[in-house]
């Protein structure tokens, strides 16, 4: 005890009790990494000053991108070993600090690599999944400042360009309109009010828009919002041209202009995921030129507004080299291939690399000399200099300090009862500079404080005395009272009583516990240093400290539950969620999930095909029976809606016309909300069942699309920790046991014996 208690001020009295109520609050270094970007425990424990040049250079980086219209792609490794704080630093630039224009940027951060996809189509997908997408930057959703953004330059340019006969139409004046119109007056009012209206859109191009603006200008001066999304779309449709992509520009200006001003992302969504495909052309491009073509379409918008896009490929390792017995020298090199190939194609898109040294070290140099000369290529940074590559190196000590005492603060600023305490209690200043120069990672930092932090607060002797007041009932001492101290000893008593009374595996609310008397008084106790109680603000959740495979997927589920919440969500994951389909029968094909008497023998992921890249393309599973021959299962998402249902359902069908064949039956799975098939779509269907074609449609609820989306996460975030080979085996065995159900709609029929 005398040696614990050298520095820290505490006499030996409030140290133990210091020590009995820091066993009620849980370990705060338990949570020791992110799961990805959009991790909230990031925000929880961020130390502005960890990485902050490294942080200052990329927010650089996006505020030149923001300011030059004509920025060539560039590319930017940030090299880290494992548990360097990468996805802490993603975080930052994607949720916290802005650039020095505050302004919005579109950063795009992919769950999963779609290495059997063209990377164009891949990438495109993964920007049109985060713009219709429930996911936020900071606290909106991107989309929404886009469209406020795009809406308000599109109004003001077409507003300036209106003839001065124009301007009277559109800004009539309010009181005996017509007759004053035929006298040729009211052209100074509408002036006026055309020239307030149009400086302030305006404004808005050197600041950000919140949601609502552009429909309340429009209404302080007095025109409706959809006679503006009238005359806006109307000279967006004659500035654009008849080019591929002029008109693809205006569709979707069009489609924005729909979500500014009358709230309604059906538009948008539709012509993003189907009708930039059925567009009017001459001639008609092939797949890769419409996505091309659309891409630089959409690049071009958001450059007139100074948004600037990012591509983040966090965790890269994983992403790369996640399946076995795969040749990963051939899949990193059509990784990098694809980004060259787009940094060509495309102008204005920015790639931030996260990766391992050792990835990178390992890969790029053997890759061929242009490629390489491309990734290697330095950023010239005006005023900050020519940068080659950020590094993330272990933290000096006086940094290590800084998130050691930010873990602790939770604890001492408990309803402030501890305010007293050293800003690192329990720990010495020279314990933690000891693990902050041996140490080769900050998490490898944090796994040593979570250690230490046990060994000196759950020590054995002190271990021993509070398991046996603990282990079958408890109490949570009163922090709302002054002296917080003393009602660790009442706490233990009255945890004796109530076992002693109740017999329960419950804890009883203290006396005064506000907290408790306004939630339930009885609440279950799940382990020592894990309560379910409700927790002070700014306490850390106890209960995700040590999370386990199955708190891991409830949480992914419910991340993918918001990511597809909104409108047009689905329709642009739709590449996303066959990808996560595939997986899934991958998995199940290699740890031999069985599904009644059939079995995966072999899987086709993703099987691309005809001219519609976002319809074009399902997932091949050859089931096989004992005795039987093997099935050629095909696989697909029938998620169109409106006039791209027959669209999405012809398409389709294709897969049934090669020569020779590649499935024998086609199994599509449809939204339940959206079963009935009627008219056209209807004929296509009773056409192929006449055809002798083996068709099925099934049922798929909102539980099937979230594992779809999830999946690819839950197994990336939990590859991070554990070897990959074992968490396959761990997902596939959660996959046969919770959704039986799901997966018989995606083999041959079970007959009943």
């Amino acid at each position: 005890m005398a040696i614990m208690l050298q520095g820290t001020g505490l006499d030996p009295v409030a140290y133990r009790e210091a020590m009995e109520v820091f066993r009620h609050l849980g370990n705060p270094f338990r949570n020791h990494f992110a799961r990805n970007s959009d991790d909230d425990s990031c925000g929880r424990f961020h130390v502005p000053e960890l990485y902050s040049r490294e942080r200052g250079l990329l927010l650089s980086l996006i505020d030149q991108f923001r300011s030059n219209h004509a920025s060539p792609a560039e590319v930017l490794p940030i090299l880290g070993n494992k548990g360097a704080g990468k996805t802490h630093l993603l975080h930052s630039i994607k949720h916290g600090e802005s650039g020095k224009n505050n302004g919005i940027h579109l950063l795009v951060t992919p769950g999963s690599y779609q290495r059997d996809a063209d990377f164009l189509e891949y990438l495109f997908f993964q920007v049109i999944d985060t713009l219709l997408g429930g996911g936020r930057h900071g606290r909106e959703r991107p989309l929404l400042g886009i469209c406020e953004l795009v809406v308000a330059r599109s109004l003001a340019q077409t507003l300036s360009s209106m003839t001065t006969q124009e301007k009277v139409e559109f800004f009539p004046p309010p009181m005996l309109g017509r007759w004053l119109r035929s006298l040729g007056l009211g052209t100074q009012q509408a002036e006026e009010r055309c020239g307030w209206l149009v400086g302030r859109l305006t404004q808005g191009e050197t600041r950000t828009l919140t949601p609502g603006t552009v429909t309340g200008l429009c209404v302080e001066a007095g025109i409706p919002p959809d006679r503006a999304a009238e005359v806006l779309i109307r000279h967006a449709i004659a500035s654009s041209g008849r080019s591929t992509q002029g008109m693809m520009r205006a569709a979707v200006i069009r489609g924005l202009a729909g979500v500014a001003l009358k709230g309604d992302e059906s538009d948008l969504a539709s012509f993003l995921t189907y009708g930039f495909a059925e567009l009017d052309f001459h001639v008609r491009p092939s797949r890769q030129d419409l996505v091309l073509s659309l891409f630089k379409a959409l690049l071009g918008i958001l450059r007139e507004v100074r948004v600037p896009v990012f591509v983040a490929f966090d965790q890269l390792e994983d992403l790369l080299l996640a399946r076995r017995g795969e040749d990963v020298h051939k899949v990193a090199e059509s990784f990098f291939a694809g980004i060259v190939q787009c940094m060509h194609q495309l102008q204005g898109i920015g790639f931030l690399l996260f990766a391992e040294r050792g990835l990178w070290n390992r890969f790029v140099p053997s890759l061929d000399g242009y490629m390489r000369d491309r990734l290697t290529n330095p950023v010239h940074l005006p005023g900050k200099g020519t940068i080659q590559a950020l590094r993330l190196d272990p933290p000096p000590p006086e940094l290590v300090r800084m998130v050691v005492e930010a873990r602790l603060r939770a604890l001492h600023s408990s309803h402030g009862c501890f305010s007293f305490l050293p800003a690192c209690f329990p720990f010495q200043l020279e314990q933690i500079d000891r693990i902050a120069r041996t140490e080769a990672t900050l998490r490898d930092m944090l796994q040593q404080f979570r250690q230490l932090f046990d060994a000196l607060v759950f020590g054995q002797e002190e271990e021993a005395r509070f398991e046996r007041h603990v282990e079958n009932a408890g109490i949570i001492p009163d922090f709302t009272r002054p002296n917080a101290v003393q009602s660790v000893n009442e706490a233990v008593q009255m945890a004796e009583t109530a076992h002693s009374d109740t017999g329960t595996n419950r804890i009883i609310g203290a006396p005064g516990d506000g907290r408790l008397d306004k939630t339930n008084p009885e609440i279950e106790v799940r382990s020592v240093v894990q309560l379910e109680v409700p927790l002070a603000p700014g306490l850390f959740p106890v209960e995700n400290a040590s999370m386990g495979l199955g708190e891991l997927w409830d949480l992914e589920m419910r991340a993918a539950a918001r990511q597809l919440e909104p409108e047009g969500a689905v329709a642009g994951a739709t590449r996303e969620l066959q990808s996560g389909l595939g997986m899934l029968l991958r998995l199940m094909n290699d740890h031999g999930v069985r599904v009644g008497p059939w079995r995966l023998q072999h899987v086709v992921e993703g099987f691309d095909f005809g001219e519609h890249p976002t319809y074009g393309v399902i997932s091949i599973g050859h089931w096989a029976c004992q005795g039987g021959k093997p099935w050629r299962v095909g696989i697909g998402l029938f998620l169109g809606r409106g006039q791209g249902k027959p669209k999405d359902l012809g398409v389709k069908f294709q897969c049934l016309h090669f020569d020779p064949s590649v499935v024998d039956q086609l199994i599509l799975l449809r939204p339940e909300d959206d079963m009935v098939l009627q008219g056209k779509t209807k004929q296509l269907w009773q056409d192929m069942e006449k055809n002798g074609q083996g068709l099925r449609l099934e049922p798929l609820g909102r539980e099937g699309i979230q594992l779809m989306y999830a999946l690819p996460r839950i197994f990336a975030t939990a590859s991070e920790a554990r070897p990959s080979s074992g968490v396959a085996s761990e997902i596939a065995g959660v996959l046969g046991d919770r959704y039986e159900a799901f997966l018989r709609q995606l083999c041959m029929p079970v007959l009943d014996t």
